[in-house]
């Protein structure tokens, strides 16, 4: 869910939760279901159209990560931004998120928060030559993954290092992250992760406390009108899709 606080002299924008490509975004539009817990870019630079280019900004994040087209366009938004840019990591900034909490010029996390980096993943189908453009695509992206946790690295931190944390999906808390990267370290705070319910995550850190982007209990469960039941079906069934990852798409 895209929030954006906006005044005269500041604004703060609240990117929570998985990171889609504008055609799913799009459905959701057509839905007209907000709450989704959902971003995409063109919802993104609709509401950056908004506020002034030059006002300071501070994108406050909390996301599982999601499409890598889609998070790096967002990233580079927040990048043309002319005023200066602060990102702050919630609850976690995985995947994809953390290219957007990197695009900020001054990044800050709690000490009790997250960062995960890892592997871009994508499912595929086809004949061999289909499966190696697959895999060549996948180290393109990776490459450009990297480069941005290497600009951000503190000195001392070497190329080696960043690959190989990006190879084995590594978790990070704020104080580790801060100890590898330009980051201020803040004090802890009590915001919950945002996870979506299929996260699937490797090497996932114990005890880390999950709000459910949409939480609802079985008796809340709203049971859809007979003229609804389709639409209801089809958006699951996209939703589905969606966490189990499609072409180009990270893993989330």
């Amino acid at each position: 869910m895209l929030k954006i606080k906006n005044s005269a002299d500041s604004a703060e924008m609240y990117i929570s939760g998985a990171i889609v490509d504008d055609e799913t975004g799009g459905y959701f539009e057509a839905w007209g279901d907000n709450g989704t817990g959902y971003e995409w870019p063109k919802a993104v630079k609709e509401q950056l159209d908004a506020i002034d280019d030059n006002a300071p900004l501070t994108i406050y994040i909390n996301s599982d990560g999601g499409s890598v087209p889609a998070g790096v366009a967002i990233a580079n938004m927040i990048a043309r931004h002319k005023g200066k840019t602060t990102a702050v990591v919630d609850g976690w900034a995985c995947s994809i998120a953390t290219q957007i909490f990197f695009a900020a010029d001054e990044r800050k996390i709690p000490s009790n928060a997250y960062l995960m980096i890892h592997k871009p993943s994508t499912y595929a189908a086809g004949d061999a030559n289909d499966f190696q453009k697959v895999v060549d695509a996948l180290d393109v992206l990776q490459e450009g993954l990297e480069t941005t946790y290497r600009n951000a690295a503190r000195e001392g931190v070497t190329d080696e290092q960043i690959h190989q944390m990006v190879e084995d999906t590594t978790w990070l808390t704020g104080a580790d992250a801060a100890e590898l990267f330009n980051i201020e370290l803040l004090e802890a705070t009590q915001t919950a992760a945002c996870a979506s319910g299929l996260v699937k995550f490797k090497n996932m850190p114990k005890g880390i406390n999950f709000a459910d982007r949409k939480p609802v209990t079985p008796k809340q469960e709203p049971t859809p009108e007979p003229q609804d039941a389709d639409n209801y079906k089809v958006r699951a069934a996209i939703q589905l899709a969606i966490m189990e990852g499609e072409i180009l798409n990270e893993e989330i």
